[in-house]
């Protein structure tokens, strides 16, 4: 029997549509062939997550969505379908994200750092993920919204502040503050005008100061140079009063006995006694005629006098 070309046309698109079917029913048994574990997500909302999303680890894709659906309390529970190679330590969070607005949406999943592992049909811990641009989107808009009620709030307070009577109380101020500014200068110049006239009288106030230290330095110096002078004049007197002291105890011992008389007729007390008061008279005069070899200062800076020439 002879077929005619129309009929091994149509056997021959039949045959196709076959090899199609048969190609498509294979390429999903593969797929269903690759070994996944399957793990759940519940978010609050996940928004632009399709079917078949890809799931990342580090940007690396590792398994896909595999359904979005609505739980009984308005909440999203997504399906993960991901390679059973990849083991998810406990902690694992995963997180909606997008590398940017038009970007299409993901699961990102960070590993944590524990060594026990999830296993299969576990619920993971859902996360915002921090380049998620459209989930911070959220935060920012309620954050300018809190922003504008407190700008809205300081107009308001500012409109109070600047009513009529709180500006006419501000202008005060601000005058208040001018005067005590204007008078602030007129104090100031009046110092530098005082502090210029008196400019002289403060310089000889000082320079008299000095001079006094001076002088008080002088006589300082006096007191230094003057010190074993002094001593010899001590050490003579100590002996002088010595002198005396003996003098007297010998009259009231020959005063006792009755023989001062007789004492008075030795040749040695006489002697004794007569060399004393020369030695008294003596350190009197030079005391008299000689002060400034014994005690010397100056309280203004007087000179000395010169010394006694030696004839």
């Amino acid at each position: 029997m002879k077929i005619s070309k129309e009929a091994k046309i149509g056997l021959f698109a039949f045959a196709m549509l076959i090899v199609l079917y048969l190609g498509i029913n294979f390429l999903n048994k593969n797929e269903r062939l690759k070994r996944t574990t399957t793990y759940y997500v519940v978010y609050g909302s996940a928004s632009g997550l399709q079917r078949k999303s890809p799931v990342m680890i580090s940007g690396v894709p590792v398994g896909s969505v595999g359904a979005v659906e609505l739980d009984g309390q308005s909440r999203v529970v997504v399906t993960l379908q991901v390679g059973a190679q990849h083991k998810l330590p406990l902690g694992t969070t995963a997180a909606v994200s997008s590398g940017g607005i038009l970007d299409k949406k993901n699961v990102t999943l960070t590993i944590s750092g524990s060594r026990d592992l999830h296993k299969a049909n576990d619920t993971l811990k859902a996360s915002l993920a921090a380049g998620d641009v459209m989930g911070m989107a959220g935060d920012i808009a309620g954050k300018t919204d809190s922003l504008l009620a407190q700008l809205n709030s300081v107009a308001a307070a500012m409109q109070v502040m600047l009513n009529a009577q709180n500006q006419a109380h501000l202008a005060t101020s601000l005058s208040a503050i001018a005067a005590l500014s204007g008078n602030l200068n007129s104090a100031a110049a009046e110092l530098s005008r005082i502090a210029a006239e008196n400019h002289q009288s403060i310089n000889a106030l000082l320079s008299d100061l000095r001079e006094t230290s001076g002088n008080l330095s002088a006589v300082s110096d006096n007191l230094k140079s003057n010190n074993q002078a002094i001593s010899s004049l001590i050490q003579n007197a100590d002996a002088t009063f010595a002198n005396t002291q003996a003098l007297t105890a010998t009259l009231n011992r020959y005063t006792a006995q009755g023989t001062l008389l007789s004492a008075v007729q030795n040749d040695s007390l006489y002697l004794n006694l007569n060399r004393t008061v020369n030695s008294l008279n003596a350190l009197l005069t030079d005391l008299k005629n000689n002060p400034d070899d014994y005690v010397h200062f100056s309280m203004f800076g007087g000179k000395r006098k010169s010394e006694k020439k030696v004839e």
